[in-house]
Parts: structure tokens; sequence; C-alpha cells
């Protein structure tokens, strides 16, 4: 079969390449892990059926066959992904000023961007974030 060379797998390792890493979200569960396994289960059968075995000693789950490349269906959710990738909402639908500087704490927003920046510089031992009030309210 040709899926390895289909053009929606092509797309699909472009958009994990590019996407933006959650700082918050761990590595286990990211969009790039996720999306590298639904891609192996797509390209690998053998993964796909091995993933829904259950061990002996346990009763015998029903098996769905394993997932086949449906080029048009991937195609689909390769060009939303893109659109979000490439900011075409925010860029058509613009958000207000006021939502993202809330009257009730302007700077909430720029306060949760800098803690993180801090906590990912102090894992290297650089930076310290001690005395940061995270999640105050």
């Amino acid at each position: 079969m040709a899926a390895n060379s289909s053009n929606a797998l092509k797309h699909w390792a472009r958009i994990i390449q590019r996407w933006p890493v959650d700082k918050v979200r761990p590595e286990p569960v990211s969009f790039q892990t996720i999306m590298r396994r639904r891609v192996e289960r797509l390209t690998n059968p053998v993964l796909a059926t091995e993933a829904g075995k259950t061990p002996s000693s346990e009763a015998p789950v029903e098996t769905q066959p394993p997932p086949t490349l449906n080029e048009q269906k991937e195609m689909g959710q390769v060009n939303a992904l893109y659109s979000l990738l490439e900011n075409r909402y925010a860029t058509a639908y613009p958000m207000p000023e006021t939502m993202r500087y809330p009257a009730s704490r302007k700077t909430h927003y720029d306060d949760l961007l800098k803690e993180l920046e801090l906590r990912d510089r102090g894992a290297d031992g650089s930076h310290s974030c001690n005395g940061l009030r995270v999640g105050s309210v």
C-alpha cells in the first residue's frame, strides 16, 4: 500500500513539526505525542491491532479492525489544523482588548506567561522563581 507516500501523512508530519509546544501540558499527553501515535497506527496496522489487545487473564474485549487511511478525511483534518496553526480565525475574528486585558486584572495573562517562562528557566538552574505568587487571586 502506498500509505507511506500519502499527501495527508506528509502534511501530518509537517503539522506535528510546526505545532507549538504547550508548556503546561506534560510530554506524554502533548499534541505532538498523541498525533505521532495516531499516525503510527494509521501507517502500521499491527500497532493498532496490538493496542486493542488485552492480557489473557482478563475477559476478551471486542476488538475493532485496525484503522485505514481515508485520504479525504485526513486532508479535512489537516486543513482544520492548518487553519489553527496559521491563526486564520484570530485574523478573521480579532479578540477585543477587553478580553485580553480584563478590567479586574489587566496583567493576568501576561503574568501567567511570565510564570511559565520563569519555570522553564528555573528547570536548568539558571534562574529561580522563589517568591513568585503562582495562581494567586
